[in-house]
């Protein structure tokens, strides 16, 4: 055990000799010195860098533009559904034809022109006559037959009259049924292209008070990004984040956008 400790202190003992010797040569000290101080720069020039990074990331302003803008819609179209029935297929067809023929002259007296009107195809189903316990046998009780009639005009109002008013055939024995109105605007695309012209303008107005407020000024442009864009009943407040909206229930409406814009701070 003794000699096991003799000989490890005695190759200690030789290392701290041979260091100790080396350590006395003429310029071993102004090697280690450059080596400290290259070390050095080397850990400040890391620490620099990084607080350069992140005084990059951080010399920036994010801002969101926003745009509004009234739209007027100059597209109705919609659709009417005449429903008849009887016990034969003639003579529920007959009731069809005169049902059909009833809504085409209401909206056409209503102002809408034959040419704008599509008729389109009659649609059947049976009722099957049910057995004393309530179940369905195999006779038919009657034939029933339906058909609708759309159209799509400029003149709005009048569709949405006509929608208000076509279920009063009822009182003539037509069975219909009258749609929502859909109403739209044509120029939609034209007035995107206002809104973000509108709403970047506005994003730069916010970015340069932002810079002034704390003594810089705006730089360049450094990213840009479309939000959703809306198309609101006129005075809603509803918007989101993530998905777009377009009412077509009304015809006053209001188009709204947001972008966000990243400049760089001087």
């Amino acid at each position: 055990m003794s000699e096991k400790v003799s000989s490890e202190n005695g190759m200690d003992g030789g290392l701290v000799a041979r260091v100790a010797a080396w350590m006395g040569k003429p310029g071993a000290g102004l090697f280690l010195l450059g080596a400290a101080l290259a070390f050095g720069v080397l850990g400040a020039s890391e620490r620099l860098g990084s607080a350069l990074r992140t005084m990059r990331q951080d010399n920036s302003i994010r801002v969101k533009g926003v745009a509004e803008m009234d739209l007027t819609s100059d597209r109705g179209t919609w659709q009417g559904t005449v429903r008849a029935r009887a016990s034969t297929l003639p003579e529920s067809y007959a009731a069809l034809e005169r049902s059909m023929d009833a809504l085409r002259a209401f909206v056409i007296s209503a102002g809408i022109s034959n040419d704008r009107i599509t008729i389109g195809s009659v649609s059947m189903s049976r009722n099957m006559r049910r057995d004393a316990q309530g179940n369905a046998t195999n006779d038919v009780e009657a034939y029933v037959l339906t058909q609708g009639l759309v159209f799509t005009s400029p003149d709005v109002h009048v569709v949405r009259q006509i929608a208000n008013d076509a279920t009063a055939l009822i009182k003539q024995g037509v069975e219909v049924e009258s749609g929502d109105p859909v109403f739209k605007v044509s120029t939609l695309e034209e007035s995107k292209m206002e809104l973000l012209e509108k709403a970047t303008a506005n994003a730069f107005e916010r970015a340069q008070t932002l810079a002034r407020g704390s003594g810089n000024s705006i730089g360049k442009l450094a990213s840009a990004s479309q939000g959703v864009f809306h198309i609101l009943a006129r005075g809603s407040t509803s918007s989101s984040e993530w998905s777009g909206e377009y009412d077509t229930s009304t015809i006053e409406k209001t188009a709204r956008v947001v972008v966000t814009l990243d400049y760089s701070v001087e």
